[in-house]
């Protein structure tokens, strides 16, 4: 029988500080997360703990800029685990108390029925997911935070 290999050898620690910088980029980049003018958050490679907290600051920083919510392309994701989905959690409950504490300043609009159809609003919106960040919903039961992509058309 083999000896496990030591856990310490299999953990990449960032090039950088993780709380100042992001991750290193490169051949020895993990992740990499890009946010386009018009409000699609493009992450790619691996969503783990010491990238994860990277992602979180990127997603809080696109929300601020597109308070009506962002769509997430995560088709070139290879990996996330649970620090990868705290992070996106993490945004969606940072807008929805944001969105809250405005809604409390603001004038009472009218509420909907449960029934009428309407989804709840939501901050981000699925674009292209790759097959193992699906799955990773599908099995957490978290895809259902997540709104349909943005058609651009009115519904």
């Amino acid at each position: 029988m083999h000896p496990l290999p030591e856990r310490s050898s299999d953990v990449r620690a960032p090039a950088v500080d993780a709380d100042s910088k992001p991750p290193a980029t490169g051949p020895d980049a993990q992740m990499t997360v890009k946010t386009t003018p018009d409000g699609i958050v493009v992450v790619s490679g691996e969503i783990d703990s010491a990238t994860a907290p990277h992602l979180s600051r990127r997603l809080l920083a696109a929300l601020h800029a597109h308070p009506e919510g962002v769509t997430l392309d995560l088709a070139a994701v290879t990996f996330c685990d649970c620090a990868g989905l705290r992070a996106f959690l993490r945004a969606h409950a940072a807008w929805a108390a944001r969105s809250e504490r405005a809604a409390s300043t603001a004038p009472a609009a009218p509420r909907q029925h449960l029934d009428s159809g309407h989804r709840p609003l939501t901050p981000l919106a699925l674009g292209p997911v790759s097959p193992r960040m699906t799955r990773l919903l599908q099995l957490t039961g978290t895809a259902e935070l997540f709104a349909p992509p943005k058609t651009g058309r009115p519904q």
